[in-house]
């Protein structure tokens, strides 16, 4: 029986955690879709190449450099950062003549994403191994809202390298940036944030001895609710953006759409920690009012003379102190370790990144250029370069 080796080439977190969960289901994948009289086999190596659009040919020859002294027949390279190509995202680049592939794994999404993930290797396996017999592996349900076309790069002149994109931008970059969210694990930072519970939660429990808050709240509609809650929100994201200095800012090293990306997913990866912490400030409100704010003593805080308060009542006022609570909290603390919150928010390769951008910023004010400050061993170590010792 021939025996063909498929090497995969994961970048270091969320992409190495989600091909362990697919690699022992992928030659019976292989068998059953590609080929059943090969005997597939997989191997994996970690590295940290870098797979942007930016730099994509330069990942394709470090992927094939490993893929020959490995001696693998075919390698597929899952990286945790964007590829936009002409605003549209790509999902990823193949070179037919080399057997190398490059994923991008944000661009699958956040739903379903081990799912996804083992289909597409297997279509990227296939794509090389059969060309042109794996149109019908792509069905709708893996992009609901936008259609994968395969369409010839730009920026080079080889006939071999295909790129298969998102067509629609908006359904593209709903799934990129909810998919590099995600690939950030916003949920993993929560224990980062215990200074800020626990200052939010003392505002929380120090505005109860108040009685216009608990007035306030027999008052308000649901959408000055809502309201709130956004804005404490929002209100704790930009502080947070604002104290860490986690806005990424022009730089020569950075294209204008990529930043915007980083940019994006920092608001969104921040915004779901704070809400993940608003719910379990909610929950500690919650517990705390139940045990230490009898129904009566309720109303004599209130205007409620002739009844006592419901469970609404009581949901607003919990409500209405956590959006408080959560602002004074993000004002008047901060999280246990800056280095975490920036890795969290960046991932492994985009925190590389931006420490990298951070130094080029110190030596530029030291009068050092960025080429001598990264000379090493005699050998340039750029970014884009990152990850050719593991070649």
């Amino acid at each position: 029986m021939k025996r063909l080796t498929v090497g995969i080439i994961p970048s270091p977190d969320m992409p190495s955690k989600m091909v362990k969960k697919v690699q022992q289901q992928l030659p019976a994948e292989f068998s059953r879709i590609i080929d059943d009289e090969i005997e597939w086999h997989i191997d994996t190596h970690i590295a940290s190449m870098v797979g942007t659009a930016e730099h994509m040919d330069k990942t394709i020859d470090i992927a094939a450099n490993m893929k020959t002294q490995k001696e693998w027949d075919l390698a597929i390279c899952i990286t945790d950062l964007p590829s936009i190509s002409d605003n549209k995202v790509v999902l990823s680049d193949i070179n037919s003549d080399k057997r190398v592939a490059l994923l991008s794994l944000p661009a699958l999404g956040m739903l379903n994403v081990k799912t996804k993930l083992r289909h597409f290797i297997t279509y990227l396996v296939h794509y090389m191994f059969k060309p042109g017999e794996e149109e019908h592996l792509i069905t709708r349900k893996h992009f609901r809202f936008s259609r994968i076309i395969e369409v010839q790069p730009s920026e080079g002149n080889n006939s071999q390298n295909k790129r298969l994109i998102l067509k629609s931008i908006v359904g593209g970059w709903f799934h990129l940036i909810s998919g590099m969210t995600f690939a950030n694990e916003p949920w993993s930072a929560i224990f980062d944030f215990k200074k800020i519970i626990s200052v939010s939660f003392a505002t929380g429990a120090y505005i109860t001895i108040f009685s216009t808050p608990w007035d306030m709240t027999l008052y308000y509609d649901y959408w000055r609710f809502i309201l709130f809650m956004l804005l404490s929100i929002f209100g704790m994201t930009g502080w947070l953006i604002y104290s860490y200095k986690l806005w990424e800012f022009p730089t020569p090293s950075t294209q204008r759409i990529y930043r915007y990306v980083y940019n994006l997913t920092t608001v969104t990866t921040l915004a779901s920690i704070t809400l993940f912490n608003f719910i379990a400030l909610f929950l500690l409100l919650t517990l705390s009012t139940m045990l230490f704010v009898p129904p009566h003593l309720y109303t004599h805080m209130t205007s409620l003379q002739h009844r006592l308060p419901s469970v609404v009542d009581y949901f607003n006022l919990i409500w209405f102190m956590t959006c408080i609570a959560i602002l004074a909290g993000a004002l008047g603390s901060t999280v246990e370790s800056a280095e975490k919150i920036k890795r969290v928010t960046y991932s492994y390769r985009q925190y590389y990144r931006y420490e990298q951008l951070e130094d080029e910023k110190e030596e530029e004010s030291k009068g050092r250029t960025y080429n001598e400050q990264l000379d090493y061993n005699g050998k340039k170590q750029s970014h884009r370069e990152e990850g050719s010792n593991n070649g």
